[in-house]
C-alpha cells in the first residue's frame, strides 16, 4: 500500500460478502482472505479488486486460518470439514473429515506442521460427554491427539509463539491452556461472564489475551492468573487483535473498533465500523482489517482497511479522543429529548459524541427485550438471562435497529442459528421453523413451536422485519 496514507485513515472497502464475515487473515503480499458463505474470497489490496474465489466447501465457511509460511489455507465449515488450501495455486488440497459437527475454529502452528480444531458437539469420553479439539499433522494430514475438557462449543484456538501450548476458548466460559506434545491440560481460566470470542498470545508468550463476556482479560500462561482486563464493562467483544509488536490492541466496542496503546494503558483511537465479527493486523503491522455482520444488507457485508502510525510518536500523539464527561453531556442531552434528532447536532466533534452514545445504547437494548419479554427466551423459554442475547431481526446498522420490534432476547446457540438463518420466525403465524440442516439435530423440536409474544402490543416483532429474515431463510433452505 502507498505509504502517503493518513494514520488510522480508512483505505479500502471490500464489499459484497453473503455471510458473516468470521475471518479476515492478511498475507505477507497483501492479499486479504475472506469468508462469502460457503466461497472464500482473496482481494488484491493494491487494486481493492477481487482476484480469486475459492469453492469446495457446501456450506457456509465459520473460520479461517493462515500457516505462517504463506503457504497455506485452513477453513472450517458448517459442512463438518476442514479445507486445506494452496495459496499459489489456490487448489483445494484435501479436506478433513472426522467430525460430525461443524468447525468453529481453526489454527495453525507456528511452524506451520500442524493444525488444531474445534467444533460443537459432544463426544464420548473417558471424562465423559465432553466437546473436543482435534491437532491434524500437516504432513501426512493425519489425526494425532485429541484434546478433551470443554463442555460447549469450541469458539476459537491460538499457539504460543514456541508451539508448545494451544489456548482455547469456550461457549462454557473457560479458556483452557493444553500441552502440545502430551495433550495434558495445564490451566483452566475462569472469569468470563459469557462465552469467550477470540483467544491470542501476546508477541512474547508471557500472556494470553482473551475476549468475551466481561470484556477482555489478560492471563499469565505460566501460573494461569488473572494480569488485567480492557472493557470490564461490555456484555460482550467478540474479536481483537494485537499488533505484531505487542504495543497495540485493537478490540470491537459499541459497533466499532478502539485502539488502546498497551504499554500506557491508553485509547489511542476509537474507528466507526458498524458490527464488526473480526480483526487482524497485517503482519507488518501497517494495516489493520475488519470484517462485519451486515451481510444481509442491499450491499453485502463489509471488510475494512484502515493504515496503522508506524512511528512512536504519532502514536502518542493521536490520544485526543472524546473525553467521558463530554459523553455523559451528550448523553443527558439525548435523554432529556427522548429521541436523537441529527439535525439538533450543529458540529462534526457532537456528532461522533453523539453517535458514540447511541452505540453504547446496545446494552439497553438487551435490558428492554428481556424486561418485554420476562427475562425469557421467547422459542426456548430459557431464563437464564447470561446466556441469552439481544438478537436484531433485521441486522444492526445504526440506533434506529435497536427497536423494541426489530429484536428477540434470544439463548446463544439460538441466536447463532438465527444469525445464520438456519432458524427463522414464519411472519403470519409466529411458528418457528428451522433448517433441513437441524431436522436430525436436537434443535428438531423447535419446529413449528409458537414464538412466545410479549403482552405489550408495542413489542410486537415487526411483521415487515420477520418476513425479511424469513424470506433469506428460505432461499437458503433451497439452494441447500
Amino acid at each position: 500500500m502507498p505509504s502517503s496514507h493518513q494514520a488510522w485513515e480508512c483505505v479500502a472497502e471490500l464489499r459484497g460478502h453473503s455471510s458473516w464475515i468470521y475471518e479476515v487473515p492478511i498475507t505477507s503480499d497483501g492479499m486479504i482472505a475472506s469468508v462469502s458463505g460457503h466461497k472464500i474470497l482473496f482481494w488484491n489490496l493494491d487494486t481493492q479488486e477481487l482476484e480469486s474465489v475459492l469453492e469446495g466447501h457446501t456450506e457456509t465457511i465459520l473460520s479461517l486460518s493462515l500457516s505462517p509460511d504463506n503457504k497455506t489455507l485452513a477453513s472450517g465449515s458448517f459442512d463438518k470439514t476442514v479445507g486445506l488450501w494452496d495459496l499459489e495455486t489456490k487448489n483445494l488440497i484435501c479436506t478433513l473429515a472426522k467430525r460430525k459437527d461443524p468447525i468453529h475454529s481453526v489454527a495453525f502452528s507456528p511452524d506451520s506442521k500442524f493444525l488444531a480444531s474445534g467444533g460443537e458437539s459432544k463426544y464420548k469420553t473417558a471424562d465423559g460427554q465432553k466437546t473436543t479439539i482435534y491437532l491434524w499433522s500437516i504432513d501426512n494430514r493425519e489425526l494425532i491427539r485429541t484434546f478433551v475438557g470443554h463442555d460447549l462449543r469450541v469458539n476459537t484456538l491460538a499457539f504460543s509463539p514456541d508451539g508448545q501450548i494451544l489456548a482455547s476458548g469456550s461457549n462454557d466460559r473457560t479458556v483452557r491452556l493444553w500441552n502440545v506434545k502430551s495433550g495434558k491440560q495445564l490451566h483452566v481460566l475462569e472469569g468470563h461472564s459469557s462465552n469467550v470470542g477470540t483467544v491470542a498470545f501476546t508477541p512474547t508468550g508471557d500472556s494470553l489475551v482473551s475476549s468475551g463476556g466481561g470484556g477482555i482479560k489478560f492471563w499469565s500462561v505460566r501460573t494461569g492468573e488473572l494480569q488485567k482486563s480492557f472493557a470490564e464493562q461490555s456484555e460482550y467483544i467478540r474479536c481483537f487483535s494485537i499488533n505484531p509488536t505487542g504495543q497495540l490492541l485493537a478490540f470491537e466496542m459499541h459497533s466499532g473498533i478502539e485502539i488502546w496503546d498497551l504499554r500506557s494503558h491508553k485509547k489511542l483511537q476509537y474507528l466507526d465500523f458498524m458490527w464488526p465479527t473480526s480483526m487482524n493486523f497485517s503482519p507488518d503491522g501497517k494495516l489493520l482489517v475488519s470484517g462485519d455482520a451486515t451481510a444481509f444488507t442491499e450491499d453485502g457485508g463489509l471488510v475494512k482497511v484502515w493504515s496503522v502510525p508506524t512511528s512512536e510518536s504519532f502514536v502518542n500523539s493521536v490520544n485526543q479522543n472524546l473525553d467521558q464527561p463530554e459523553l455523559a453531556a451528550e448523553r443527558q442531552r439525548i435523554e432529556a429529548l427522548g429521541y436523537f434528532d441529527v439535525g439538533t447536532v450543529e458540529d462534526a466533534r457532537q456528532r461522533i459524541t453523539a453517535s458514540i452514545v447511541q452505540r453504547q445504547g446496545q446494552s439497553k437494548f438487551r435490558r428492554e427485550l428481556l424486561k418485554n419479554y420476562g427475562g425469557r427466551c421467547p422459542i426456548t423459554n430459557c431464563d437464564a438471562e447470561p446466556a441469552i442475547e439481544a438478537a436484531h431481526i433485521i441486522p444492526y446498522l445504526g440506533p434506529e435497529t435497536n427497536h423494541p420490534t426489530n429484536g428477540l432476547p434470544l439463548r446463544a446457540d439460538i441466536h447463532t442459528l438465527f444469525d445464520l438463518h438456519l432458524i427463522s420466525i414464519q411472519p403470519d403465524t409466529y411458528n418457528v421453523v428451522i433448517s433441513p440442516e437441524l431436522i436430525s439435530t436436537c434443535y428438531r423440536d423447535l419446529a413449528n413451536q409458537k414464538l412466545t409474544l410479549p403482552q405489550n402490543q408495542n413489542a410486537v416483532p415487526d411483521r415487515s422485519a420477520l418476513s425479511k429474515h424469513y424470506e433469506i431463510f428460505c432461499s437458503k433452505c433451497k439452494n441447500m
